[in-house]
């Protein structure tokens, strides 16, 4: 039996690591209990070449205080990302990449069609979407009121990188709601200058260093099978049959994830139903290290954005202590084909990829380290998402069962599927638990 506590946290994630770091200065026993050998969750440091590297989430945008806060709490400093130069943009029909200077996406965006998006996304923000919508799909959207190939594929390609899922498996209500939570359709590869940073040493450090500061109240590779909410205690059981008890239990994973536990009583309709529902978009993310930054010298930002093509999006990856790097993303439907690849395979179509981009040297990276978030068992994905008809049927991932509290980012009302969202839905519900809630 494992001791016990006042409040069991299940999942080491950054947003149960910000809830149990915010409940022991509130003066609770915290226990957190983490299925993976190691805390993180879907943020990821890796060492690749002579650097080390996010192999997940990465970037902290303006509009997300509490990321700002955290990081200056935790002495995590920010850099901006670099995206001086040409970027390479596919997105015509034949699909061939021209390197382009200025933000061509941002032109794009003033279109009158977009502007539209823009109003349907502030009526999502107030609330005043229509309930039908959620049975349409944002791809027969797009098929219907878009007749530019180009602006189609934009868009397409934002759903695709922000959500990583298909256009025509993702709810348009579903959509709206989520790009009104996060200030809107503001592209991901198309900031102003100054507008999103990097983390430095990386992401990765901040569950690190919450994880270090929590010590032994930390359990990892102690997957949780079972939380029954009866009569005393709450009883939290473990793989293995190991048993903790607490008097309230905050439970910071995935949606998808939380389906392979059993709950005593059973989650209510609205939580059963998004369990069942959510689909966390498959994302492979690689990391090429090279001896130079070749495409600075060549006057690129090392940026790229396609559709189609396997590689949908690269960026610049350089370390500030000089180690050169190009970072590549295939997500959705592309990232299910790679996956099934044999691993020689997935690397060979990666190099060939980043050098079809960006010239011979790119193909022939000094190392190269791609990590499959589709094929992690304790996230399934990344930025979960609803497919049509879900949200209608009652689905929602929020608020709490019994004593059993939700957080995680896809509980937070902003930035859901963000690093942002993960510490809001840490720190409400360590607040609710604190205040008696």
């Amino acid at each position: 039996m494992i001791r016990d506590v006042d409040v069991i946290v299940i999942g080491a994630g950054l947003s149960g690591l910000v809830c149990a770091t915010r409940l022991v200065g509130g003066g609770a026993r915290v226990r957190v209990l983490e299925a993976r050998p190691r805390v993180g969750g879907r943020l990821l440091g890796r060492r690749v070449g002579d650097g080390v590297f996010d192999l997940g989430g990465q970037w902290w945008t303006s509009g997300q205080p509490r990321l700002a806060a955290l990081a200056d709490e935790l002495g995590v400093a920010r850099a901006p990302q670099h995206r001086l130069g040409a970027a390479v943009v596919a997105l015509a029909p034949d699909g061939a990449p021209r390197s382009l200077p200025g933000r061509v996406v941002a032109a794009l965006a003033r279109g009158r069609r977009l502007a539209a998006l823009s109003r349907m996304i502030a009526r999502a923000a107030a609330g005043d979407l229509p309930a039908a919508w959620d049975h349409e799909s944002v791809g027969a959207w797009l098929a219907r009121e878009l007749g530019d190939p180009v602006l189609r594929a934009h868009v397409a390609l934002h759903c695709e990188m922000t959500f990583a899922t298909d256009p025509d498996e993702l709810s348009l209500l579903d959509y709206l709601t989520q790009l009104a939570a996060t200030g809107g359709h503001g592209d991901p590869f198309d900031g102003r200058p100054g507008d999103e940073h990097r983390l430095v040493p990386g992401a990765h450090a901040l569950p690190a260093r919450l994880a270090a500061a929590l010590g032994e109240r930390v359990t990892c590779a102690a997957p949780v099978v079972a939380v029954r909410d009866g009569v005393g205690p709450v009883e939290v059981e473990v793989d293995g049959g190991a048993v903790a008890r607490a008097g309230r239990v905050v439970l910071a994973v995935p949606p998808a994830v939380a389906r392979a536990i059993a709950f005593a009583p059973a989650l209510p309709p609205a939580l059963a139903a998004a369990a069942q529902a959510s689909r966390p978009g498959p994302v492979v993310k690689c990391v090429a290290v090279y001896a130079r930054p070749f495409w600075r010298d060549e006057g690129r930002s090392g940026e790229a954005y396609l559709r189609p093509g396997l590689v949908r999006a690269t960026v610049d990856a350089c370390t500030d202590d000089g180690v050169a790097a190009l970072a590549a993303f295939v997500v959705a439907g592309p990232a299910r084909t790679w996956a099934a690849a044999p691993l020689a395979e997935r690397q060979a179509t990666v190099r060939a990829e980043l050098g079809r981009l960006f010239g011979p040297a790119a193909a022939a990276p000094v190392d190269l380290a791609c990590v499959d978030w589709g094929a992690e068992r304790w996230s399934a994905g990344c930025v979960p998402t609803l497919p049509p008809g879900a949200r209608a049927g009652g689905a929602a991932w929020r608020g709490a069962h019994g004593r059993v509290v939700l957080a995680g980012t896809e509980a937070a009302t902003t930035w859901p599927g963000f690093m942002e969202g993960a510490i809001e839905a840490g720190e409400v519900a360590a607040a609710a638990i604190l205040a008696g809630a």
